[in-house]
C-alpha cells in the first residue's frame, strides 16, 4: 500500500517521497517497507535512529525519513492494523458439529468442528463459532459475533451483536449460592440468565455466572479482560473496562464508564457510580461515589523495609494507649 494512500484514506498530509508499505511496527523494531508512528516526542530519538520507511506524526518533524501528519497518529495505526492484517473469516458448518434441528441458523454463519448447537438457538448472519463450543438451549448470538473455540454458553443466555468471546470462557453457569440447614449446605437452584449486549468484548478463560431468578446484565460496549469473574445478579453498565483477574460479587451494581484495574475484588451487593476508577489490588468494601478515583493497593517495597513497616504496625494500638494516658 502506497504512503500517498494511506495519506488520503485518512485524511493526512504526505511529507517526502511516496514509498510503498508492506507492514507496521512499533519504532524500535521496524525495518525498511515498515510504517511505524510516533505518538510522543520523547520518542523523537528513537525515530531518528529507526529503519522504518516512513512514521505517521501528529505534526511535521524535521527528520529524514517520510512522514504522514495525521490529527491522531496512534489510532490511524491501529486502523491500518485492521487492513493490513485482515483475516479471512471461515465459513460453513462442519459436518463434524452437532446441530439441532430445532435450531434457527442465520445467514453466513460458520460453526467448527464438534461444536453443539442444542435446541432452541438462534443464531444471526455472519456469526463464527469456532471449535470445540457448546451452546446451550434457548440462547441467542446476535449477527456478527465471534466465539472462539472451546467457550461454554450454557442455556437461556442472550447475546447481543458484534460480541466477542474468547476461548475458554463460561457464561451462565450456575452462581455460587448456598443455604445451610441441618448442619450442611444446599445449593440455591439458579432459574435467570445472562444477557450481553452488543460490541462486548469478554477475554479468555473469564466467567460469567447466572442470576438466581433475574438477570446477570452486561451493558453494551464493556470490554471485559481475561481471567475476570462476575458473579450473579451482578449489573455491568456501558463502556466498562474489567482489568485481568477482577473478581466482582454477587449483586453488585457498577455504572457507566468505570475502570476497574487489575486484582481489584468487590464485596456483594455494591455500587459503583459513573465513571468511577479503582486502582489494582485494591478492595472496595462499600458503596463507590461516581466520578471518583479510589485505590487501596500497597506497592512493592525492598523486603527489610516492609518487616519494619509491619513492626510497627502491630504496635500501633499500644502506642495509641501510651499516647492517650500522657
Amino acid at each position: 500500500m502506497k504512503l500517498s494512500q494511506i495519506a488520503q484514506e485518512f485524511g493526512g498530509k504526505l511529507v517526502g517521497e511516496d514509498r510503498e508499505i508492506k507492514g507496521l511496527k512499533s519504532i524500535s523494531s521496524a525495518r525498511e517497507g515498515d510504517l511505524t508512528f510516533l505518538a510522543d516526542r520523547k520518542h523523537l530519538e528513537t525515530l531518528k535512529n529507526s529503519e522504518a520507511s516512513a512514521v505517521l506524526v501528529p505534526e511535521e518533524l524535521d527528520i529524514d525519513i517520510p512522514q504522514i501528519v495525521v490529527k491522531n497518529p496512534q489510532n490511524v495505526f491501529y486502523k491500518l492494523l485492521e487492513l493490513f492484517y485482515a483475516e479471512e473469516p471461515p465459513s460453513g458448518i462442519s459436518p463434524r458439529a452437532s446441530v439441532s434441528e430445532r435450531a434457527q441458523i442465520g445467514s453466513d454463519v460458520y460453526i467448527g468442528d464438534f461444536a453443539v448447537i442444542e435446541e432452541g438457538v438462534k443464531i444471526g448472519d455472519r456469526v463464527r463459532i469456532y471449535p470445540g463450543c457448546y451452546i446451550g438451549k434457548n440462547t441467542s448470538i446476535g449477527e456478527g459475533s465471534i466465539i472462539y473455540p472451546n467457550v461454554v454458553i450454557y442455556r437461556d443466555t442472550q447475546i447481543g451483536r458484534n460480541v466477542i468471546i474468547h476461548s475458554g470462557c463460561v457464561i451462565a453457569g450456575d452462581g455460587f449460592g448456598y443455604y445451610q440447614e441441618d448442619g450442611k449446605h444446599r445449593k440455591i437452584p439458579h432459574v435467570g440468565r445472562v444477557v450481553i449486549e452488543d460490541n462486548v468484548e469478554i477475554g479468555a478463560n473469564t466467567t460469567i455466572d447466572r442470576a438466581m431468578v433475574d438477570e446477570t446484565v452486561i451493558k453494551e460496549g464493556t470490554k471485559i479482560d481475561n481471567l475476570v469473574m462476575i458473579a450473579h445478579n451482578c449489573y455491568v453498565g456501558e463502556n466498562t473496562i474489567l482489568v485481568s483477574q477482577v473478581g466482582i460479587a454477587g449483586s453488585t451494581k457498577i455504572g457507566k464508564n468505570v475502570i476497574l484495574a487489575g486484582q481489584v475484588g468487590v464485596a456483594d451487593h455494591i455500587t459503583i457510580g459513573d465513571n468511577v476508577i479503582v486502582t489494582a489490588k485494591s478492595g472496595v468494601g462499600k458503596d463507590l461515589e461516581p466520578n471518583k478515583v479510589y485505590g487501596s493497593g500497597l506497592q512493592a517495597i525492598e523486603w527489610s523495609k516492609w518487616k519494619k513497616v509491619m513492626f510497627y504496625l502491630y504496635k500501633l494500638p499500644e502506642i495509641i494507649k501510651k499516647l492517650k494516658q500522657s
